[in-house]
């Protein structure tokens, strides 16, 4: 039986942390010019020890550049501090990132979601994870990676599939190195909220660790790198959902006293989460530059990331036919698009339910990711040519089987409400009880998904730069690169029911509490699942798999594209203002093939002798083919209009290819005939085409002062096509019943715009001390007119992840070795996915992070740190997408602090 328990205080906690170390600061610098990406404007950040030097660094580079590019780099290898390099990332102008169990997991670029971004490693796309296109960011240790890109404004010669930017990923070049390198980092961590949850490992406490090493030979000819990064880290999270406001199937509704129609939940739940996430990743790369004229290297990347998770808590679901005993304690007038004065949202009140479950289930995930690179450059007087052989690969197994109780109570009553610190209350009547096991048995187990997934992508790129002795035009530069991928879904779903009896024993109850668990919610039975499983379902297998293969989660694509570019680069004066940039077009054409399968239902047909027969459901094989191309000029131009600021301007045609699941022509018919929308169903779209975008950045740059700057910068992005989500686009009829299907679509589009703002200064004008305080702060805003998709019965959605408010506020202070950063990272609420399969969204609440970083130089090869993640506890909100009312809760979720200490040793 789960105990309340009253919540500890971190502050002791985090007092004795704070006593044995210090955290390294996030600065901003160093180089990152990439040949094989075009040399681009770089406003980097970088870890050193003195923060203003790496400012400089920073605004030399801004005002040298040739694009639009934002970057980071570390000063040496392992010197990133962040988890993820998402965290790093998302510090830069206009980015923001997406939590995943506290920590950064995706990244958004001027306010627009993964879906329009493109992410590169080393120059190359790399194959994910995820069933879409978007990566996964900490999959890539921070330690690994020794700097990162940005593109906003494309050239022609970059890989096409980037709409909001590109996010280009760099391992370390150990031929740029003047000396060996040796590193080695470890840190501890704890979890606040794991502490208190005995399913997380090691009572909270996590590690984390990496060694590299550096070296060149033979007469500096050949350069050697490698690394290894380790983490092991501590789930805890406690979260709270309502499921589903709304005029959907599977809402609850019905007419109160007064005659109107209540909109109410269908149900929620409350879960505690806790466990393990690890992490294991290394690199390698090999660089050989016998001369200056010929240059070989090879790159190999490793990462493999294994969730193992236990939740435990409850759920319920409200049954409208306990209508007119319902107390309605508190209701508002509905907000949604489709409804009239005489519906009301039901925010609070006493409901009958229909359902009242323990539950125990394991979530279990295991994900790799492995690429290869092989580039080879050789230079004549005028020419110089380039190869580049890739290869990536991801793998994903993943299963979450959920044990259920069953509550045996012949009325089951109970309070709920939506209003307070928008999180759910929920409190059971006298009599009602998840613990009483008089009133529970064990009543099933489901596995859904059991779910293995694989991406590779193989590709070749040729390029050739011709350099000028004069004119205008520095060089031209032009290529082709083909690719092939291959990107795949299986998966099976299965229920199984107790077989052995059903009563639950008190020798099956364990203690597994969560101690800051909410009081306010009823206690639960944390269930010895192992037991349970042996001894009641004979084990966890699937009992017929044939029969149990999820047909519309499994499907296939493979994709090819083949691409040409032509670029010229600009360096000339005009009335006597330096001009910098370049002109270009690349081409690009893309084939896909798509397989899946078709469900028909099974449906009871009227024979001409008036007897009935049943057409049996049947599952249909299919496969699609498409092509489609496109030409996508674009234009860079760089002033100095003077000694102390200049202005950019870039205009662009781009292009991002629809999610690969998406693609999948699964189509299931499947409803029961006699309900109440027997035509309704859902579909991919094997037809679709990419989004499509006419784009135009102008910026402005003002070096005021030494280390100081000022920047803004104005964007317009002009989408010709959009992929939406519509319900009823398409209308399928099978044995006289006409089906509504729902199915992603290009749309018409609509505009993206906005800014951006920068300002950075030391203030070293201040008197002693004082001097050593700096200020970086950045701001981006971005609306939108497009609408992505337009569910049944509800108004057209807006943009998934568009946040029209990003920004970054970060006070540092350097003296004496002494080095400190408080950073506070802002997104405006933004909607998301929440079941990509049915199309379902939300709205995420607005977001404010707080980090604090410290950091102290103990001797000339040791570092000393200490760090503390969402130091203001800030949870995750995600509340109904239809009235974007806070009091339409999905869903509620604690992630608590996380402390780190550590050193950072290098040779």
């Amino acid at each position: 039986m789960i105990k309340i328990h009253h919540p500890q205080s971190a502050v002791s906690q985090a007092a004795l942390m704070l006593a044995l170390g210090l955290t390294t600061s996030i600065t901003v610098a160093q180089e990152g010019n990439d040949a094989a990406l075009n040399d681009a404007a770089l406003e980097e950040i970088v870890v050193t020890g003195t923060y203003q030097k790496s400012l400089q660094s920073a605004l030399n580079q801004k005002r040298d550049a040739n694009s639009i590019v934002e970057a980071i780099s570390a000063e040496d290898i392992g010197q990133l501090p962040d988890v993820s390099i998402t965290e790093t990332l998302a510090r830069l102008p206009g980015l923001a990132q997406d939590r995943d169990r506290g920590n950064g997991s995706q990244i958004s670029i001027r306010g627009m979601g993964g879906q329009l971004g493109l992410t590169t490693l080393n120059g190359r796309e790399v194959a994910t994870v995820e069933e879409d296109r978007n990566i996964r960011y900490d999959q890539f240790p921070s330690e690994l990676i020794n700097a990162a890109q940005v593109y906003k404004s494309p050239t022609a010669s970059l890989t096409e599939g980037g709409v909001s930017g590109t996010v280009n990923l760099k391992t370390v070049a150990p031929l740029d190195y003047d000396e060996r390198v040796v590193s080695i980092n470890f840190r501890g961590s704890q979890q606040e909220l794991a502490s208190g949850i005995d399913d997380a490992i090691n009572s909270g406490i996590g590690t984390r660790y990496s060694v590299a090493f550096i070296d060149k030979f033979a007469d500096d000819t050949l350069g050697v790198a490698i690394g290894i990064s380790g983490q092991e880290q501590p789930i805890g999270t406690q979260r709270a959902e309502l499921w589903n406001y709304g005029d959907t199937w599977h809402n609850t509704q019905w007419n109160d006293e007064e005659g109107k129609n209540v909109n109410a939940p269908w149900g929620g739940s409350a879960l505690v989460r806790g466990g393990s996430d690890k992490r294991l990743g290394t690199m390698a790369v090999v660089a050989w530059e016998p001369s200056d004229a010929f240059s070989l290297s090879y790159d190999f990347f490793y990462s493999r990331l294994e969730i193992d998770e236990t939740q435990r808590g409850f759920d319920f679901e409200i049954d409208p036919a306990y209508a007119r005993q319902w107390d309605i304690i508190n209701s508002i007038d509905s907000q949604y698009a489709n409804s009239d004065a005489g519906t009301v949202d039901l925010l609070s009140g006493r409901v009958g339910l229909s359902s009242l479950r323990n539950l125990n289930e394991e979530f279990t995930q295991k994900d790799s990711l492995q690429s290869h690179g092989l580039a080879l450059e050789w230079n004549t007087e005028s020419w110089v040519f380039g190869a580049d052989l890739s290869y990536s690969s991801a793998d994903r197994d993943r299963r979450w089987a959920s044990l259920r109780t069953a509550n045996t109570s012949e009325d089951m009553y109970a309070t709920f409400g939506a209003t307070g610190d928008n999180r759910m209350t929920f409190v059971l009547d006298p009599g009602v009880s998840l613990t009483d096991l008089s009133q529970n048995v064990i009543d099933n187990i489901e596995v859904r998904p059991l779910a293995s997934g694989s991406d590779t992508i193989s590709a070749i790129a040729l390029n050739a730069d011709y350099l000028f002795s004069d004119g205008i035009f520095s060089s031209v530069s032009f290529g082709t690169r083909v690719s092939q991928r291959e990107k795949s879904v299986d998966a099976q779903r299965w229920e199984q029911f107790a077989v052995d009896g059903n009563t639950i024993t008190s020798d099956l109850v364990i203690d597994a509490a969560g101690e800051d668990y909410w009081s306010d919610l009823p206690e639960y039975l944390a269930l010895d699942r192992e037991t349970v499983i042996a001894d009641y379902f004979n084990g966890l297998t699937n009992p017929t798999p044939g029969d149990h293969n999820d047909l519309m989660g499994s499907w296939e694509v493979n994709e090819d594209i083949t691409a040409a570019f032509v670029q010229l680069n600009l360096d000339t004066a005009i009335a006597g203002i330096p001009v910098t940039g370049n002109v270009g077009v690349r081409w690009a054409r893309t084939d896909t093939a798509t397989s899946s399968h078709q469900i028909t239902p099974a449906v009871w047909v009227e024979n001409a002798d008036g007897s009935w027969a049943e057409i049996p459901a049947e599952a249909i094989a299919v496969s699609t083919d498409n092509r489609y191309t496109d030409v996508l000029p674009s234009l860079n131009l760089n002033f100095g209009v003077t000694e102390d600021s200049q202005v950019r301007l870039a205009v662009a045609k781009t292009i991002a290819r629809a999610p690969l699941d998406w693609l999948s022509p699964a189509l299931d018919l499947g409803q029961d005939q006699w309900g109440a929308n027997p035509g309704e169903s859902g579909s991919g779209n094997p037809y679709l085409e990419p989004f499509r975008a006419n784009q135009t950045d102008l910026s402005y740059e003002w070096y005021f002062a030494e280390n100081s700057s000022v920047a803004a910068t104005l964007f317009y992005k002009d989408m010709e096509s959009f992929i939406s989500r519509e319900a009823g686009a398409e209308t399928v009829e099978y044995e006289g019943t006409e089906y509504s299907v729902s199915l992603p679509v290009n749309g018409s589009g609509g505009y993206i715009r906005g800014y951006e703002l920068m300002y950075q200064q030391p203030l070293t004008f201040l008197p002693g001390y004082l001097s050593g305080l700096g200020i970086y702060a950045n701001y981006a805003f971005t609306e939108s007119n497009i609408k992505q998709g337009t569910p049944l019965n509800a108004a057209p959605f807006g943009l998934t992840g568009l946040s029209e408010h990003v920004g970054t506020a970060t006070l540092w202070y350097y003296m004496n070795g002494f080095e400190t950063r408080v950073s506070y990272n802002y997104r405006s609420e933004f909607q998301r996915d929440i079941n990509r399969v049915s199309g379902e969204e939300g709205v995420n609440a607005d977001e404010g992070y707080v980090d604090l970083s410290m950091s102290y130089e103990a001797t000339e090869n040791l570092k000393l740190l200490f760090q503390v993640q969402n130091l203001t506890d800030e949870p995750y909100e995600v509340y109904g997408l239809e009235s974007n009312n806070p009091y339409h809760i999905n869903k509620y979720e604690e992630f608590g602090r996380r402390f780190s200490v550590g050193f950072n040793w290098k040779l």
